[in-house]
């Protein structure tokens, strides 16, 4: 015993001794110590990238947090972005930076621009290796400057690109055009040739989104493409009050991975030709209109809203958003006919009143309606007889449904006796699913979502 003692003994001075000679802790507290700067023991490289995402001016800051920054934003990937306050970019800063900068290039996004500039820029050394360009000329400027080919020299590196208020580079339609890299296109107000673009998507391999906002130029846009999962079209005129050539005709040749297909705007839907020849993946499909020419999938054809032939269904589809001015459920059950797997279904009416709201037909079991309607939204709901009517059919027989949005004006929101009033009027203790809630709100947003790609619930933004 007595050995064994002198032996823990001994082992519990040497433990003393080396805890004894550990260095004492930093400036600021222990381990457990909040105020203790962890991050600043980064590499230099992932401290770069954390400067990298903030705006321009907070990187720039970051220098006097300490000596260990100090040094590490001139050499950070560059993330360069202006607006262009009234109209008027501050070209001698944005040179100055990209003359200053001794790092790589992640993002350069500059709006508003003159002619000048904008070329000298792209073909600086300090934009090598760029991965993010959003450039965009003036919308005042008449007629449109032609985006200079330098845009083009971040072929090899680019992921995300968006231009506006130009006309595309003739380069394009010459197949001088390779992005292996670009995930993201997108065009705003750009004049650009149905040759070049769709030279520019064959260039594309990885393409996964592209959104063409009021852009002129082509009638017919024809898709092949194996990357493409979100496609996006938003017009602002009308066809037949603008000079400029206007999209008329879109055809899905062979899309193996799209998944969405959408159509904003408050015009350029009349007489829109939609044809899915094989869209296998189509999960969110919208918005469609009452002017809307014709759409064809399959043996399946729409005039406007109007089901003309249906040979076939889409049970990849689970999204849809419809504009019925003239609201009929007749309507809306032929889509749930040819969509049988919908889970979310919106609605917008301006519709103030209409006789025989309710099926000519007799109602069969609709698997739709059974097994996967899940959500709803009724815009524009004024809680007159018709829309009363259109909601309670949907809580009355959808045996799934978990929520019902009933977009309203702001005063009605906030009228508790007219919100009582219109859920009586529903048969809520009459609802075929248990769980279904209802909510009443107002309208947030009209608006085309710029980054339509990032958006989880895209419909949300235009209901």
């Amino acid at each position: 015993m007595g050995v064994a003692t002198r032996a823990q003994a001994k082992r519990k001075r040497s433990q003393q001794q080396s805890g004894s000679q550990e260095p004492p802790p930093r400036a600021g507290g222990g381990a457990g110590d909040p105020d203790l700067d962890l991050i600043s023991l980064l590499p230099d490289g992932v401290l770069g990238d954390i400067i990298s995402l903030l705006p321009t001016s907070d990187g720039a800051r970051t220098q006097a947090l300490s000596r260990r920054w100090r040094p590490l934003w001139p050499l950070a990937p560059l993330n360069l972005a202006t607006r262009g306050g009234g109209g008027i970019v501050d070209e001698a800063a944005v040179t100055c930076i990209l003359a200053a900068h001794g790092g790589p290039a992640r993002r350069f996004a500059v709006s508003n621009l003159a002619l000048a500039g904008l070329d000298g820029w792209l073909r600086s050394p300090a934009l090598d290796g760029l991965q993010e360009l959003d450039v965009s000329y003036s919308a005042a400027a008449s007629p449109k400057p032609a985006m200079p080919p330098s845009a083009l020299c971040f072929s090899s590196t680019l992921r995300v690109a968006r231009l506006g208020c130009c006309h595309f580079p003739d380069a394009v339609a010459a197949g001088q055009v390779h992005f292996p890299h670009l995930q993201h296109l997108t065009l705003r107000l750009v004049n650009v040739s149905v040759h070049s673009l769709h030279t520019m998507l064959a260039g594309c391999p990885a393409l996964d989104s592209l959104v063409l906002k009021n852009s002129y130029g082509f009638r017919r846009l024809r898709i092949n493409s194996g990357s493409l999962s979100c496609f996006a079209v938003h017009y602002s005129d009308r066809p037949d009050k603008t000079e400029e050539i206007m999209m008329q005709e879109l055809i899905l040749e062979n899309t193996p991975c799209l998944q969405r297909l959408m159509h904003g705007g408050p015009y350029g839907d009349c007489g829109m030709l939609v044809s899915v020849i094989s869209a296998p993946k189509l999960k969110l499909l919208g918005r469609l209109t009452d002017g809307f020419g014709r759409l064809e999938f399959g043996g399946t054809v729409f005039q406007g809203l109007n089901l003309i032939t249906m040979a076939t269904t889409m049970r990849s589809l689970k999204h849809l958003a419809l504009f019925n001015n003239a609201l009929s459920l007749d309507i809306i059950i032929d889509f749930m006919r040819c969509f049988p797997c919908l889970e979310k279904l919106y609605i917008r009416t301006y519709t103030w009143g209409m006789e025989n709201v309710w099926p000519d037909k007799p109602l069969d079991r609709m698997e739709c309606l059974d097994l996967h309607l899940k959500r709803m939204v009724l815009a524009f709901y004024l809680g007159n007889k018709l829309h009363v009517d259109v909601a309670s059919f949907f809580l009355l027989n959808a045996n799934v449904l978990e929520s019902m949005k009933l977009v309203v004006e702001p005063y009605q929101v906030n009228d508790r006796k007219w919100t009582e009033k219109q859920r009586k009027q529903l048969q809520l203790e009459n609802r075929a699913s248990s769980s279904a809630q209802i909510e009443f709100v107002t309208l947030l947003c009209f608006s085309c979502p710029k980054d339509i790609h990032e958006l989880s619930e895209p419909f949300e933004h235009i209901f």
